[in-house]
């Protein structure tokens, strides 16, 4: 694995580590790009090249691009200004020698900074992970028998990130078949959150209540369990989108792209139910 060409940043994530895994797979070297090797390969369960990399050190950012053709591009997840971090690895990858960027499409800041550059890129768009549920949810669903989050009766598309991870692979093992190109990426289905507490509430075999709390009622309780403001509003505004019915298209690229459906929300909770109960 080395004198690989490519970086996987955020290589422990919900993303990162079934695309590392997915390479690994397919022979394709690659480095890791982790705060922590040691826990980076008891997460992949072998053996690839790592690099130092912490979007919050801009330091270490030259070397982890040094001789890199290919980034692949995830931004640190539940932090709040995750965009002004990963601008500086942006600007860096711009005076080296990384030809291709696939980027896990969250920040359109982002998104348009990388199109102003001469760099080839593949946006990789997904709007909800279904393992937001463990980020989020899980002392709620765990231990309170309940989801508690001001989605209203809005829906969204949530997608397994073994299928992102699984696409982004396939991007980057072929980078000019997906040049320049935006990639949405869903699940089969498009579901409010009553219908995710009823399946739920199927495979764990007790009942799981959607409390549908309002903005306020959520800020009330959020603040009570010690989280602050800041993160309080950029999660009202994140699920804000599902409420709008902003995130309800669901697409068929991860089909079109593996040659296989995309994992389904029952399927997620099956593989996850220990996990829960």
């Amino acid at each position: 694995m080395k004198n690989s060409k490519i970086l996987i940043t955020a290589s422990t994530g919900n993303v990162g580590s079934p695309l590392s895994k997915a390479l690994y797979k397919k022979q394709i070297p690659f480095t890791a790009a982790t705060r922590d090797p040691e826990k980076a390969m008891e997460k992949f369960e072998f053996e690839t090249d790592t690099v130092y990399l912490d979007f919050k050190d801009p330091s270490g950012f030259e070397n982890a691009l040094k001789g890199k053709e290919i980034l692949f591009l995830c931004g640190p997840s539940a932090t709040p200004g995750a965009e002004k971090l990963i601008e500086p690895l942006v600007e860096k990858a711009i005076y080296q020698d990384v030809k291709h960027i696939v980027f896990i499409a969250s920040y359109p800041g982002i998104m348009k900074m990388i199109e102003k550059t001469s760099l080839k890129y593949t946006f990789i768009k997904a709007n909800f992970f279904m393992q937001n549920f463990e980020m989020y949810q899980t002392e709620d669903i765990r231990d309170r028998n309940q989801m508690f989050m001001p989605t209203g009766k809005g829906k969204a598309p949530f997608i397994h990130t073994r299928d992102i991870g699984e696409v982004a692979a396939e991007v980057i093992e072929n980078p000019e078949k997906f040049e320049n190109e935006l990639i949405y990426i869903t699940g089969p289905e498009s579901l409010d959150h009553f219908e995710a507490a009823h399946i739920f509430s199927d495979v764990l075999g007790r009942n799981i209540i959607y409390m549908n709390p309002d903005d306020d009622t959520y800020r009330i309780v959020m603040k009570e369990r010690g989280f602050s403001e800041k993160y309080i509003e950029a999660m009202i505004a994140v699920f804000g989108k599902i409420r709008k019915g902003q995130v309800t298209q669901t697409s068929d690229m991860v089909e079109k792209i593996l040659g296989r459906k995309a994992i389904t929300f029952r399927e997620y909770v099956e593989e996850m139910r220990e996990y829960f109960s």
